[in-house]
């Protein structure tokens, strides 16, 4: 179409650009008396019912959504055998053109980016539809720094496969999660992917795996390994790198859950939120070790495998001194495994006390015995001492015999010991490690409390206001208090 012709009740004003089905006018809708953004359909694809149908999709796709970061669609159709939509006319440009006339942005600033983006993404995802084309050239930035999710024509429902074509890659190679590049089913994944690669070319000002032909950015893309940001810009912070990294997994299971999950962690890393939400929940490869190290060849990975306190009830039903652990009690934890280690080199207080303490505990368990065989001896005087032959008491009516029994003195409990470091938040909570928040923290106590007693050994699920996400944590007693592991690296100490 040429820039002056008239198409239908659209006067041809100006080309705003090319794309991979069509061009985009600047219009003027003579019926309607505006300036609008008018795409096109390329008249070589017009004849294919696939493309068509993509093309029709995309209105109707963008008009259902009415969210505020994609372009609104005013009508569509076709005139003289050529598919149309009519857009709204944005005053901007395309990021594509940001990087080339301003070069990379501050991290702050594209993760602004990214957000409103991502909006758009979670909010076409969940009715079902997969941009699958999320590159630069689709993102419209105004000057005001309003940005719009646009093309929406090789939009699909996930599943779908019959509308591509054999043989035919849909969407731009150096932006195309590894999957697609497979032509197997694409879900959201493949969006938050491209939307990491995105965000991977503003920070740095180059893509994720540059090529100078097609076959090397595919091999890349596959086989190479995940490249870090900060590799290339020294401005991009590790925590910005972790959570980039994770949204360019090969994996798409590796990856975020949905594109909202990783703006906010981009966020959170770009503000210097805690290492808990901004960069160990979104590491891939080992977590940081906890601090002391364990001097110990087995490593205790992860709490919540670790189920020996849960199934072992002997001091619970055992009826006499209750910190009576003898050696007979010993706990080996799981059938099979060697004993576990404990991240603070203290064992719990009703598992087999240190090796070097066993002096202590031979001197206490010999007191209560001694304390034992008194009291009996005690009551056999008494019983052979204080009655007749006939069984009954050979004392006046009037008098009252009082037996009294020599009862071992309560040990009064030990001052309850939080591991070290720990650090009180207030409310009888605190945290250990430096990776949890207190936000976290209370939230821990509460289900801990709402499962049951306080004091005995439960797995409970708490949410993080932080990274609004939720983590398994095991809780057990330890030295007076309730020691609640799980999540990445997270301690909960609940007094």
């Amino acid at each position: 179409m040429d820039v002056g012709s008239q198409f239908g009740p659209y006067r041809i004003d100006a080309l705003l650009g090319r794309g991979g089905m069509g061009q985009v006018f600047r219009a003027y809708d003579t019926v309607r008396d505006r300036e609008v953004a008018l795409k096109l359909l390329n008249t070589n694809l017009a004849e294919d019912a696939t493309f068509q149908e993509r093309f029709r999709r995309e209105s109707q796709t963008a008009a259902r959504l009415g969210e505020p970061h994609i372009i609104p669609i005013h009508d569509y159709g076709e005139i003289d055998g050529v598919l149309y939509l009519d857009m709204r006319l944005v005053d901007g440009r395309d990021l594509r053109a940001v990087l080339r006339g301003d070069g990379p942005m501050a991290p702050s600033e594209a993760v602004g980016v990214v957000e409103q983006i991502a909006s758009a993404l979670d909010a076409a995802h969940t009715v079902g539809l997969v941009h699958r084309d999320v590159k630069p050239e689709n993102i419209l930035v105004t000057s005001n720094g309003f940005a719009y999710l646009v093309d929406f024509g090789i939009a699909h429902h996930a599943g779908d496969d019959h509308l591509t074509r054999t043989g035919t890659a849909v969407g731009s190679i150096a932006y195309m999660a590894p999957e697609q590049l497979d032509n197997v089913p694409v879900s959201a994944a493949s969006d938050v992917y491209s939307l990491s690669a995105v965000l991977f070319e503003l920070l740095t000002g180059r893509q994720p795996y540059p090529g100078d032909s097609v076959s090397a950015v595919l091999k890349a893309t596959v086989l190479a390994a995940v490249p870090a940001p900060s590799s290339i810009s020294p401005a991009v912070m590790p925590a910005l790198d972790a959570v980039v990294m994770r949204g360019l997994a090969k994996n798409p299971a590796d990856r975020f859950g949905s594109a909202g999950e990783f703006a906010a962690a981009a966020r959170a890393a770009v503000d210097g939120a805690p290492i808990d939400p901004a960069f160990e929940a979104t590491r891939i490869g080992q977590p940081i070790p906890m601090q002391p190290p364990v001097p110990s060849t087995r490593q205790m990975s992860e709490p919540m495998s670790f189920s020996g306190p849960q199934a072992y009830s002997g001091p619970q039903n055992y009826s006499g001194p209750q910190n009576y652990s003898g050696p007979q009690q010993q706990f080996s934890g799981p059938i099979g495994q060697p004993p576990p280690s404990y991240p603070y080199g203290a064992a719990p207080a009703y598992g087999a006390a240190p090796q070097g303490d066993s002096r202590v505990l031979h001197i206490v368990l010999a007191v209560l015995i001694g304390l034992l065989v008194a009291a009996l001896i005690g009551f056999a005087v008494y019983w052979f001492g204080f009655r007749d032959s006939g069984g009954s008491s050979t004392a006046a009516p009037s008098s009252t015999t009082t037996v009294t029994s020599t009862v071992p003195p309560t040990t009064p409990s030990a001052a309850p010991t939080p591991p070290p470091g720990t650090v009180p938040c207030g409310g009888d909570v605190g945290v250990a490690g430096g990776v949890t928040t207190c936000e976290f923290a209370v939230n821990v106590r509460s289900a801990y409390l709402q499962a049951g007693p306080e004091g005995q050994a439960r797995t409970v699920v708490a949410s993080s206001p932080v990274t609004g996400m939720s983590y398994t944590m095991s809780c057990t007693p330890e030295a007076g208090v309730v020691v609640c592991r799980g999540g990445n690296s997270a301690v909960v100490v609940i007094y």
